[in-house]
């Protein structure tokens, strides 16, 4: 496996700012490449197991 580094992490980031209420809202999400591949896949696969299994329910 190799060694990636913290630089190859893709990050969200979300700032908002309320001013009425002075409030300021500052959200940081680092992810793995690999980790959102990985669940892409998953939900791919998943959508593609259901779309089948409807397939054969409706014959």
């Amino acid at each position: 496996m190799v060694n990636k580094g913290k630089d190859s992490l893709m990050k969200l980031r979300i700032n908002a700012e309320d001013k009425p209420a002075q409030k300021v809202f500052d959200y940081q999400l680092d992810l793995d490449p690999d980790t959102i591949l990985k669940m892409t896949a998953l939900i791919c696969g998943k959508v593609a197991a259901v779309s089948l299994l409807s397939l054969f329910k409706e014959n």
